[in-house]
């Protein structure tokens, strides 16, 4: 488990500590798990949490339960999978926000993203061909842009601090009804951001 994190801290380094700020500070990070990282930045931690509810028509309302791996991914897995039957698979990890944001963010901007994620065979993938047109999303308040690929929707999104791609994934359904599906969950996902004071590491572990 210290490997995972020391996998997905480093990535996120990679990612943030370039220009990590609006005051163009060097970040560093401090801690990540799952779908979240906190970074000391100058003076200050900054914290990023990227979180996926359960429907609202579900009475439990419990959270998926998010897990990640070497490759730096994390995946927004269901704790009872009967709920999530219809729902597709989604995952992702973090990239460099300037890197998406100086792109034209269209479709071929959104697959050498994809492509450039350090997910095993990722990088060999021959260009496929988009099943629907690029189209705009906005998760937890954060601008994106997605696009449908075979069974599959890619969603990049991104600001000046932060960005990730999102991979949603369901067999045997069309690229309109996977669309439909992806656009019904993105309400769904919450962000949580937060800045405190360097002398707070202490108390982190």
């Amino acid at each position: 488990m210290r490997l995972v994190v020391a996998v997905i801290a480093a990535l996120i380094s990679v990612a943030l500590s370039l220009k990590a700020s609006a005051h163009d500070q060097a970040c560093s990070p401090v801690t990540a798990s799952g779908a979240g990282f906190v970074m000391e930045c100058g003076k200050q931690l900054y914290s990023f949490n990227l979180s996926l509810s359960e429907s609202k028509l579900s009475l439990s309302g419990i959270k998926r339960e998010v897990v990640s791996d070497l490759h730096g991914r994390f995946a927004f897995g269901c704790p009872v999978e009967p709920m999530c039957a219809n729902e597709p698979a989604v995952g992702g990890s973090f990239i460099a926000p300037a890197g998406w944001l100086s792109t034209s963010r269209d479709e071929q901007a959104i697959f050498q993203v994809l492509r450039n994620m350090p997910w095993p065979g990722v990088s060999s993938l021959p260009t496929p061909s988009a099943s629907c047109p690029v189209f705009d999303v906005s998760i937890g308040g954060m601008n994106g842009r997605a696009v449908c690929l075979d069974e599959s929707v890619v969603i990049v999104a991104a600001d000046d601090r932060v960005g990730f791609l999102l991979y949603f994934s369901q067999r045997d359904k069309s690229a309109d009804v996977l669309k439909n599906k992806v656009l019904e969950m993105l309400p769904r996902f919450e962000i949580e951001r937060a800045t405190g004071e360097v002398g707070l590491k202490r108390w982190l572990r």
